[in-house]
């Protein structure tokens, strides 16, 4: 699915001509990337991931020259998380890989006793 960029709406004042997008996967407001006011002109743009779980190798924030670098550091940086989460993109939304809840979920839907036997609860008779 391919990220799409909003305009954030965040900024006030003094800095409501300052470009600042919100970034969406889907539905999910996943980060954000806006121009930076002074510092060097190889700084000038700020992107961030929202993600508070991730390894120490992986980096969800940074500066960027132009609009264009730091949207492709970002999709690299998003790439990289989804792959390390591992998430797994579907037409209109991530899915998870399944846990064992999810599992016996599964298994309860067809056979609810299953459930019961799954977690050592007796599902009939008298106690």
């Amino acid at each position: 699915m391919p990220l799409t960029m909003r305009p954030a709406g965040l900024s006030s004042g003094i800095d409501q001509d300052r470009a600042d997008y919100t970034v969406s996967c889907g539905e999910w407001n996943i980060g954000r990337i806006y121009e930076v006011r002074g510092g060097p002109e190889n700084l000038r743009w700020f992107w961030a991931l929202h993600f508070p779980s991730k390894p120490e190798s992986l980096r969800t924030d940074n500066r960027a020259a132009t609009l264009e670098e730091a949207k492709a550091k970002f999709q690299k940086s998003w790439d990289a998380w989804k792959a390390w989460a591992k998430l797994e993109e579907t037409c209109h939304r991530l899915a998870l890989p399944p846990t064992p809840e999810a599992e016996v979920e599964a298994v309860g839907k067809k056979n609810p006793a299953a459930i019961g036997a799954r977690a050592g609860l007796s599902t009939g008779g008298s106690p």
